[in-house]
C-alpha cells in the first residue's frame, strides 16, 4: 500500500466545502437558515457525521451555494423596469 501525497493537479482542481457559518456568512443570513435550507433540499451538503440534536460536520460546497444564488435571481418585469 502506497502513501504517496495527492498530485497538486488533483488539490487544485478539488472543490471547495464551506461549513455552515461560511455560508451564513455569504448569504447574510442566520446558521439556522442554513440548516433549514438543506433540510428542504434547496442546498446540497455532505454530513460527515452524525449528531442526536442537529447534523454535525455538515459541509456544503462552494458550487451548491453559487447555484442556489444563480436559482434565486428575481429579474424586473418590462412593467416594473418601466416604474
Amino acid at each position: 500500500m502506497s502513501h504517496e501525497a495527492p498530485a497538486a493537479d488533483n488539490v487544485a482542481n478539488a472543490p471547495k466545502f464551506l461549513n455552515a457559518m461560511e455560508v451564513a456568512d455569504r448569504l447574510r443570513v442566520s446558521r439556522s437558515t442554513v440548516y433549514n435550507l438543506i433540510s428542504s433540499g434547496r442546498l446540497t451538503a455532505h454530513r460527515n457525521g452524525g449528531g442526536k440534536v442537529r447534523p454535525r460536520g455538515v459541509r456544503i460546497p462552494e458550487s451548491a451555494v453559487e447555484a442556489y444564488l444563480n436559482g434565486s435571481l428575481i429579474t424586473p418585469t418590462a412593467e416594473e423596469a418601466a416604474a
